[in-house]
């Protein structure tokens, strides 16, 4: 996991293989309204990294040709992890707002082409801001291309073992069949921050002392601010909230205590705690955030 071969990943890298996926046998099983509002959580995201991208290219980032060969890869597998988990939700029964467009298994692509303009514009001027604040880190901080690799290798571990814990958590045959596939994409994808972090942290004390207090004062779970925060903390305390979900982010925490700087963090530990609080502190007003809003066809 130290080096990654960027030559094999460019090469072989594609859409996720959706070949003898059952679309046909997903109404057959049961789909809980937990598991459909992480997956809807999830294929926002997924389909939302363009939006990333954008940001990231504005930076010193676009200057280094890895770092640009492997998010051209990069994000068009987030878009079709985006797609097939729309057609899922699709099959399963779940129209999603604002839109509520139906979806199939052959669906063509773009699918919810109106959710995501609703969600993108929703973000507004949110997004504008958090542009700007991007483009004067990376214009202060030479080493900003040290924090976007930890970051994003913090982001694709949360989303690694989210898909994880789903899998453990779900008994729908098919939906794990998905996840299994899309796992695949995302082990590359963290693989690919993990060594580019260490390496570029292990090089610079100034590195690694920004990046330290940039991640413990600005970092917060993966599509934080893209969606409501009452989603992101139902994602986090559905799947992360039970003993089982404390080992896993425990071993997240281990795997950023490898990282060049990064000894005694608890990154992960801090962001469910927190999340916990906020749950627990408004259990009675818990609701579904617009728009997810799952109405069953």
């Amino acid at each position: 996991m130290d080096e990654f071969d960027l030559d094999k990943y460019l090469r072989v890298s594609k859409k996720v293989d959706l070949s003898g996926v059952a679309w046909g046998r997903i109404a057959e099983h049961a789909l809980a309204v937990d598991e459909a509002r992480c997956l809807a959580y999830m294929m926002d995201i997924e389909s939302h990294t363009i939006i990333f991208l954008r940001d990231l290219l504005a930076t010193r980032a676009a200057f280094d040709p890895d770092v640009t060969a492997f998010l051209s890869c990069w994000v068009y597998e987030e878009l079709w992890h985006g797609e097939a988990f729309s057609r899922f939700l699709g099959e399963a029964g779940y129209d999603l707002g604002p839109d509520r467009e139906r979806v199939w298994g052959d669906a063509p692509y773009p699918s919810r082409r109106m959710r995501n303009t609703w969600i993108r514009r929703k973000v507004g001027a949110k997004g504008y801001v958090s542009h700007v604040a991007t483009l004067g880190a990376a214009a202060v901080f030479k080493d900003f291309v040290a924090l976007h690799m930890t970051w994003g290798c913090l982001n694709e571990l949360n989303t690694l073992s989210a898909y994880h814990r789903l899998i453990a958590k779900s008994s729908h045959p098919v939906l794990v069949q998905l996840l299994e596939r899309i796992i695949k994409d995302e082990r590359r994808h963290f693989a690919f921050y993990r060594s580019q972090a260490r390496r570029r942290l292990a090089r610079s004390t100034q590195a690694r002392t920004v990046t330290r207090w940039a991640m413990e004062h600005l970092w917060a779970p993966v599509g934080t601010g893209v969606r409501p925060q009452e989603e992101t903390d139902h994602v986090i305390a559905f799947l992360f909230g039970d003993e089982d979900g404390l080992t896993a982010t425990r071993e997240m925490d281990d795997t950023m205590r490898e990282l060049p700087g990064f000894a005694g963090s608890t990154l992960c530990l801090d962001a469910r705690r927190a999340t916990l609080a906020r749950v627990h502190g408004h259990a009675s007003r818990a609701r579904l955030a617009t728009p997810f809003a799952a109405y069953r066809s």
